[in-house]
């Protein structure tokens, strides 16, 4: 009986509190991603870098037509895409709706801990320079735990959002809308003013090649696959407008809007970004940190007012992983609901906050950031995001067929439908050809983390099958 009552007295929902225009900003967080890797992949594939990135942006935006069909259809369900894919593939075999949906949120929970790792970098290199203490436990050269100065910066910041975020999503919003201010238009000042400047020098992404100097071999192939695989985590990242589907005021009309409009600004970031920085700085200066690769080209662009700038670059950091926990939280939130993953995360605050999903992203990333490099995590993170999307753009076109005459506020051409079974197609190649190139103790971390998802479903299968028979209820309680 006080498991029942305790059981009553808790909250489920969320609220229905923000327009498509919200959710556009709480999604600006996503062209801060360029941050993240644009310096590894210029060192990776060179010149070539240019080109990934906007190859990347293109398939974003071609995807984005199938998950606004998929989010219109489901208006009561949080948590993005692989919610709504779900929904498909339990028909036809129910573990890959969980492997879908783990997928998903270990594509998003990760920029938690890179870009807390980032920031720490940052503030490391500019204001902190003697803070080169570390405590290190390497069982291999490549792989092991650290605690240093940036984890200190990190965990720091992620333990202030997870505050912050507790007074309600349209409170969230509007931090979301004054960081989008405060850091996108200095970046977009980095892409834009240099043009005027003079100092754009399109010579620099000459010979137009791969660091091997070969165009036909199978090392340029995986070198370029490689790229793609890491950009997609970043480009198409913007799908993430539609994770709020059942706190829109108005979802049908507002999924479609919030989802295009984010691609629109991402075409701008994605498109032209990685341009401006290869031509104005160079190969050569990026190689020396890949990490911090927009500090030379604040430098060169504002000069003096460089440091300004990387205050400002913090800011659009913030932004990044303030929308990631907002996200990946969410879709925590409706997986547990829907019975896919551990029951306690479908709890919600009394201001309709799922803060307990919130918290366990929070507590996974503080653990994350011990790895220590930003690109090896995001290289095991990407492996959810590839299998995230390889199944999800299945799964809009299996919707389609198996239940052509639902309900659908915004329709996609069959052609973008079609073209979505062959993007499957390449992000699952980019899956196995580009991931490699990363390092397979990271690649196996991101597919043992991925398939966990399936144990956790049938775990909590089980839990639910005995509470079903008077049992008490098995779930962790935190």
């Amino acid at each position: 009986m006080a498991e029942s009552t305790h059981t009553a007295q808790e909250h489920t929902t969320l609220v229905r509190a923000i327009r498509w225009s919200d959710a556009f900003w709480i999604a600006s967080g996503v062209p801060a991603l360029l941050v993240f890797s644009v310096g590894y992949i210029a060192v990776l594939t060179g010149p070539v870098s240019v080109a990934i990135w906007i190859v990347s942006i293109l398939i974003g935006i071609a995807m984005a037509f199938v998950y606004a069909e998929m989010a219109g259809m489901f208006p009561e369900k949080s948590g993005g895409p692989p919610v709504f894919g779900a929904q498909a593939w339990k028909r036809y075999f129910r573990p890959i709706a969980p492997l879908n949906i783990w997928g998903y949120w270990f594509a998003w929970s990760p920029v938690l801990a890179i870009g807390g790792l980032l920031m720490g970098s940052y503030v490391q290199r500019e204001w902190a320079s003697g803070q080169t203490w570390s405590l290190d436990w390497s069982p291999s050269a490549d792989f092991g735990i650290h605690i240093n100065f940036a984890y200190v910066v990190g965990a720091a910041i992620l333990i202030g959002l997870f505050w912050l975020n507790h007074f309600g999503i349209k409170e969230s919003a509007w931090m979301q809308t004054a960081l989008a201010v405060t850091s996108l238009v200095p970046l977009a000042l980095l892409i834009v003013v240099p043009i005027f400047q003079g100092k754009v020098h399109p010579s620099r992404l000459t010979p137009f090649e791969t660091p091997n100097g070969n165009w036909w071999s199978w090392q340029t192939f995986t070198l370029i696959a490689a790229g793609l695989f890491v950009a997609a985590w970043s480009a198409y990242a913007f799908e993430t407008a539609v994770v709020y589907s059942a706190e829109f005021r108005n979802p049908q009309q507002d999924t479609p809007k919030a989802i295009f409009a984010a691609g629109g600004l991402c075409l701008f970031f994605y498109g032209l970004g990685p341009f401006i920085l290869y031509s104005v700085v160079g190969g050569e200066k990026i190689v020396e940190d890949p990490s911090t690769a927009l500090v030379p080209l604040a430098e060169t662009v504002f000069g003096t007012s460089g440091q300004f700038l990387i205050a400002l670059l913090l800011v659009a950091l913030l932004l990044s992983i303030n929308t990631a926990i907002l996200g990946s939280s969410r879709t925590l939130y409706q997986a547990s609901k829907d019975a896919w993953t551990f029951r306690f995360l479908q709890r919600t605050s009394e201001r309709g906050v799922p803060m307990r999903a919130m918290g366990f992203d929070v507590v996974f990333n503080l653990f994350l950031m011990m790895l220590g490099n930003p690109i090896y995590i995001l290289a095991a993170s990407t492996i959810g995001y590839m299998v995230f999307n390889s199944l999800n753009l299945i799964a809009g076109y299996l919707l389609r067929k198996d239940a052509p005459d639902a309900a659908r506020p915004y329709r996609a051409p069959v052609t973008m439908l079609r073209l979505g079974i062959v993007l499957a197609a390449v992000n699952f190649m980019l899956l196995f050809v580009g991931a490699p190139s990363w390092g397979w103790k990271y690649v196996g971390l991101g597919w043992l983390i991925v398939l966990s998802g399936v144990a956790i479903y049938y775990f909590r299968r089980w839990s639910d099958e005995r509470l079903a028979a008077g049992a008490p209820a098995t779930d962790f309680r935190p």
